[in-house]
């Protein structure tokens, strides 16, 4: 079978989970031909060494050089023409109610900007007359008959930069293939969007981390105005529900995903989670300790990992074990270099300095598990974490933070590994604190974490059911259901536990917060979709903050940049 893998920002030009998982099913069914079609950011080169059922590797830059406009004359003047006859009913789509079939609509326009693609060159029809016209006409149809103030042309200019950047991708043709498998939403899926159309190939999806809210995040501390933040999520979000609506299957890392799935259109039939998995003789059970008890995290230095909470936590353990040590493995993407220093003062300002070590990246991560007496994960949003189960199936105690797909790790008992709420560093303290000083607690938890990553988490079933669905996308089919995955266990936000701050002994409690709209304040009660307590924020425009005084020492936030280890598709 011949298998078109889509990756944005990961596998093969940047490490991390997504490409851990890219390399794995790659070299896992060996029996497949794989192309690989990488959209990167600025051009960056593979870092991953491609094993021999990969076919080809084709990098795609979304901030390429700009491509000339078509020029003048009847024939191309109707073929611009037609391209913003298209971009005002994908923009009236966007903007507008989620009523009055939206979703088709949007799918309409996309099928016709392809078509333009595929006769004139859809960047070039674009660089003609992009979608400013568009965005201020259906700006001014729906956000100012529902009160908002005008968008300004500057900001129409911005945004349309940002999205048509997005839709002209479609003009990369991909070669015929049997399936094509997006890693992400989001741009990717505009690729293998335009292969369904044009091929009729199927379309799985699997999304790692939910890419529409890790969009939301990033946007929130976006250096953009609220008309462009609403603007760009708009479409964003028009374009995960046409993904989640075509997909022949979508296939989530876990639960979590699966439930923002559903609420954004897939059907429940055509959902089937596939947890990540680990292979066990490569992470064989750690039997030693380090003399000084230290704290160890794996991952890149990055936002989403929310290392303002881990290092704040770290200095409340620091007062109550006064000799433990921070060891922080892994790489800083270029991207991160200003966050990393903001870290760095931060963790001088609270007087840890000499006891956080940054050890930069280590060679593959049971090196990092076993020179810690626990790992820790801090992230504000993950899918489901290969640090965590690595840290499993090692047999190391965790303390990790209640997002995504995490939970779902563990057992619902916390015997092997403790959760706790996200941006809680006083939570995230004591349960540290609790397993650095009970030597019997680490061992039975890391025993119980090694039982359950071999019972649920191992690399072959994970392997297994890939190859299970590839068969069934061919044959046009949908998988059987996994007894395992049968149901789901609860919704995005469930009902509030007494304890808000939820200690490290207990479940996460999520309080219910009010209806979302698309993330950044427009129309708040008109829909219900995206009841996530950590976008409850969004529900009105985001004020212009003050600058702090010293930008490290600021209390944590969804401090997201737009380009993350998953996500390139908009500007740094």
């Amino acid at each position: 079978m011949r298998i078109t893998l889509i990756t944005e920002g990961t596998y093969p030009i940047a490490t991390g989970g997504v490409s851990t998982w890219c390399d794995q099913l790659i070299t896992g069914l060996s029996e497949h031909d794989f192309d690989v079609v990488a959209l990167t950011g600025n051009g960056a080169g593979a870092v991953w060494k491609q094993p021999v059922n990969v076919r080809s590797v084709r990098l795609i830059p979304i901030w390429g050089p700009a491509v000339p406009a078509l020029r003048a004359g009847p024939r191309r003047r109707s073929w611009i023409d037609s391209t913003q006859h298209a971009l005002n009913h994908l923009w009236d789509a966007a903007l507008g109610p989620d009523g009055g079939n939206a979703v088709e609509r949007t799918t309409d326009a996309l099928q016709q900007l392809v078509g333009i693609s595929d006769n004139v060159g859809l960047s070039h029809s674009l660089a003609a007359r992009g979608s400013v016209a568009a965005i201020l006409g259906a700006w001014s149809r729906h956000a100012v008959s529902a009160g908002e103030p005008p968008i300004s042309v500057a900001d129409a200019v911005t945004a349309a930069g940002i999205v048509d950047r997005a839709l002209a991708l479609v003009d990369n043709r991909l070669g015929k293939a049997d399936v094509v498998h997006a890693s992400s939403n989001g741009p990717s899926c505009l690729l293998a969007l335009a292969q369904l159309w044009r091929h009729n190939t199927p379309i799985l999806l699997t999304e790692h981390g939910v890419y529409l809210r890790e969009r939301y995040l990033a946007l929130y501390d976006a250096k953009m105005s609220w008309p462009v933040r609403r603007t760009v999520t708009a479409f964003l979000r028009r374009l995960c529900q046409v993904a989640h609506v075509h997909a022949h299957m979508v296939l989530p890392v876990n639960q979590f995903n699966a439930r923002w799935e559903r609420r954004l259109g897939a059907l429940p039939e055509r959902i089937h989670t596939i947890s990540n998995g680990v292979d066990p003789a490569k992470y064989p059970m750690v039997t030693t300790e380090p003399d000084l008890p230290t704290i160890v995290f794996v991952g890149r230095i990055d936002p989403l990992k929310d290392l303002e909470t881990l290092i704040s936590a770290f200095a409340l353990v620091r007062e109550r074990v006064p000799n433990a040590q921070l060891r922080i493995f892994g790489p800083t993407p270029k991207e991160n270099v200003l966050y990393k220093a903001r870290l760095v003062a931060l963790a001088d300002n609270l007087g840890v300095t000499e006891a956080v070590h940054w050890e930069g990246p280590s060679q593959g991560s049971r090196p990092a598990v076993e020179a810690g007496h626990l790992v820790a994960l801090s992230s504000v949003s993950e899918g489901l974490p290969f640090t965590l189960l690595e840290a499993m199936m090692c047999g190391r105690a965790t303390v990790n933070t209640d997002v995504g797909g995490v939970a779902e790790c563990l057992d619902e008992q916390q015997t092997s590994g403790m959760l706790v709420a996200a941006r809680d560093h006083a939570a995230f303290a004591d349960a540290c604190v609790a397993l650095l000083s009970d030597s019997q607690m680490r061992f039975a938890m890391g025993t119980a974490a090694r039982r359950r990553a071999l019972a649920e988490f191992t690399l072959n079933k994970c392997l297994t059911r890939y190859r299970e669905a590839y068969e069934a996308a061919r044959e046009g089919r949908l998988l059987a259901r996994s007894p395992r995955h049968a149901a789901p266990t609860r919704d995005i936000a469930g009902p509030a536990e007494a304890d808000p701050r939820r200690s490290h002994g207990k479940r996460a409690a999520q309080a219910t917060p009010a209806p979302l709209d698309d993330g950044l304040g427009y129309a708040p009660n008109q829909d219900p979709v995206l009841d996530d307590p950590f976008l409850e924020d969004f529900n009105h425009p985001v004020p212009e903050a003050p600058a702090a005084e010293d930008p490290a020492l600021a209390a944590p936030g969804p401090n997201v940049p737009a380009m993350t280890d998953t996500n390139v598709g908009l500007p740094a």
